[in-house]
């Protein structure tokens, strides 16, 4: 067991995210292209996986690239679903992709743990709670995202059960954020 005083290390997130948002979902090139590999990530010889903080970096690199004449909440927003629409291209992806219309919004809600994990941050918690038939609530322990960036890729993966969801940013704290959906 780790003592309490030394730090956890930030959680690693899988290449198929990476891939996903920046290489499928944003297709960088040129300076974008450039900048991520000053930030330690070369979409033309990719790692395993990366730091969060590393991931964190280039989604802000990305956000000043592609989205400067954006406000930050509507730039997040669009950035998330870059990520889960291109993410959903991946070899992994594509098996998730697959389910999804066939399960309906309800069980992809449920799944948001599951596929949380799968993109390499089980350490966001998502607590979901039923909030009528067709609306959930879900509390995240994330202090590398912005609620926004999620609320987008939540809307992009209901959008793949056949709903037109709306998801908002219900409330903020120092250790993460709940998100309100609604289909």
């Amino acid at each position: 067991m780790r003592p309490q005083s030394e730090p956890s290390s930030p959680p690693r997130v899988p290449v198929s995210v990476m891939e996903g948002l920046f290489v499928r979902g944003l297709k960088a090139e040129g300076r974008l292209a450039e900048r991520l590999l000053s930030l330690g990530y070369d979409i033309r010889k990719p790692e395993v996986h990366y730091s969060v903080l590393t991931y964190q970096r280039c989604v802000n690199a990305a956000r000043q690239e592609v989205y400067s004449h954006l406000s930050d909440e509507e730039a997040h927003r669009l950035l998330g679903r870059k990520l889960m629409e291109g993410f959903l291209e991946t070899l992994l992806g594509k098996v998730v992709a697959v389910a999804m219309p066939m399960i309906g919004p309800a069980l992809v809600v449920d799944r948001i743990p599951r596929y949380c994990a799968m993109m390499g941050r089980g350490d966001m918690a998502p607590q979901i709670t039923s909030a009528g038939e067709k609306a959930r609530r879900i509390a995240f322990k994330d202090i590398y995202n912005r609620p926004e960036f999620l609320a987008g890729a939540i809307e992009a993966g209901m959008e793949r059960a056949h709903v037109r969801p709306t998801v908002s940013v219900e409330e903020r704290t120092a250790e993460g954020y709940r998100l309100f959906l609604r289909w």
